[in-house]
C-alpha cells in the first residue's frame, strides 16, 4: 500500500537525493538541487512543503507544493502551487502510484486554497500528455498559456546608472508600482513590503526588481551532456560571443534571478543585467511579452513551457490574461 507523508527535517537526506538523482529530459539533463538542506529555503515567499510517498518502506518518490499570494484576474488571491515530482527510476510509469499522490494533495495541504497552478516544460511531452489525458483519479490540468526562461549572459549588461540599490524607505512605492503591474497577469506574484526589505531590491525611475542570488540554498546543475565532448568548443564560442558559458558535468549554473520585474521602459533592462554579480541572469515571462523581443538580441538560452491551472473540481473562472508565475519561487 503506498502512504504519502509531510517531509520533515529527518527527511532531509532522502529529499535531497531524490532532487539529485532526477534529471529534467532534454539536450542537457538539469536537475534543481536543494544544498545543502531542502529546508534551508523554505518558507521565502509564502507557505510551501514536501511530501514523501513510500511503500513497505521503501521510498517511491516526493513531490512539493506550496501557498502563495498570487494575482487572479487583478486582484490578490492566495492560491496553491505544485512542484517537484520526482519519482524513483524503478516505480515510475505505475498510475496507481501517481493517483495516490494526487489523492494526498487536499488532504496534507494546511489549507484550503480556491485552485492550484504549475508549470511543466514544453520537452516534457510524455507528462503533458498524461496530464493532459483526462485520466481518471487525477486533476483537470487546463492550459493557461506558454511560458519562457531565458538565460542571459550578464556580459550584455550595459551600464548606465538609472539603477539604484533600493531602501527600506522605498518598500511602499516598490509595492505599490510592482502590484500595479503584476495584477494585468494570472498567477504573479503579490509583493509585500517585508518582502522588499529582506531581498536586493533595485528601482529606477521606470522599474522595480529583485537581483535574487539563491545559490546558498538552491542550484541548477548540469547533470549530464547529450554531446559532452562538444560543451568545451560550445564554451569558447560562448565566451567570444557573450553568450551563456555552460557550467562542466556535475556542476551548478552561476546565475541570478531577475525577480518581481515590473519595468515601463524596456531600454532600462541592459542596465538592470549589468547590476547581476553573476555571469548569467534568469527571468520568465509569458511568451508573448514585449521585453522578449529586446532579451532575445542578448542571445540568451530559452526554456518553452507551459502554464496549467490544476482542479480537482471543476474549472477555474479565469479570465484571458496571460500567465506570468515568478520564475524565482518555482
Amino acid at each position: 500500500m503506498t502512504t504519502l507523508r509531510l517531509a520533515t527535517p529527518a527527511d532531509d537526506d532522502v529529499i535531497r537525493a531524490l532532487l539529485r538523482d532526477n534529471a529534467m529530459p532534454s539536450w542537457v539533463e538539469m536537475t534543481i538541487e536543494r544544498e545543502p538542506s531542502f529546508f534551508a529555503g523554505a518558507n521565502l515567499v509564502g507557505r510551501d512543503w514536501a511530501v514523501i510517498a513510500e511503500e513497505d518502506g521503501d521510498v517511491l518518490g516526493m513531490y512539493t507544493a506550496a501557498m502563495m499570494p498570487v494575482h487572479v484576474d487583478g486582484r490578490a488571491e492566495r492560491l496553491g502551487y505544485l512542484g517537484g515530482l520526482r519519482v524513483s527510476a524503478r516505480h515510475r510509469r505505475r498510475i496507481r502510484h501517481l493517483r495516490a499522490g494526487y489523492e494526498s494533495i487536499v488532504p496534507l495541504a494546511p489549507a484550503r486554497v480556491p485552485f492550484w497552478f504549475t508549470v511543466v516544460g514544453e520537452e516534457n511531452r510524455a507528462a503533458r500528455r498524461l496530464l493532459e489525458a483526462g485520466i481518471a483519479g487525477l486533476p483537470a490540468y487546463h492550459a493557461m498559456g506558454e511560458y519562457r526562461t531565458f538565460a542571459i549572459s550578464t556580459s550584455r549588461g550595459r551600464r548606465r546608472s538609472s539603477w539604484r540599490r533600493a531602501t527600506d524607505a522605498d518598500a511602499a512605492g516598490v509595492v505599490a508600482f510592482h502590484n500595479a503591474r503584476a495584477a494585468q497577469y494570472q498567477f504573479s506574484p503579490v509583493l509585500t513590503e517585508e518582502i522588499v526589505r529582506r531581498l536586493p531590491f533595485f528601482v529606477c525611475p521606470s522599474g522595480v526588481a529583485a537581483l535574487w542570488d539563491q545559490r546558498a540554498f538552491k542550484q541548477i546543475v548540469a547533470r549530464r551532456y547529450r554531446t559532452p565532448k562538444l560543451i568545451a568548443a560550445y564554451n569558447v564560442f560562448a565566451r567570444l560571443s557573450r553568450r551563456v558559458v555552460l557550467p562542466r558535468e556535475g556542476g551548478a549554473l552561476d546565475q541570478t534571478f531577475i525577480a518581481f520585474l515590473a519595468l515601463d521602459d524596456d531600454d532600462a533592462f541592459a542596465d538592470l543585467l549589468s547590476h547581476c554579480a553573476t555571469p548569467v541572469a534568469s527571468i520568465g515571462l509569458h511568451a508573448a511579452h514585449p521585453l522578449i523581443k529586446r532579451i532575445e538580441r542578448m542571445k540568451p538560452m530559452s526554456y518553452p513551457a507551459r502554464v496549467y491551472a490544476v482542479t480537482f473540481n471543476g474549472v477555474p473562472p479565469l479570465t484571458a490574461r496571460p500567465a506570468q508565475p515568478e520564475a524565482a519561487l518555482l
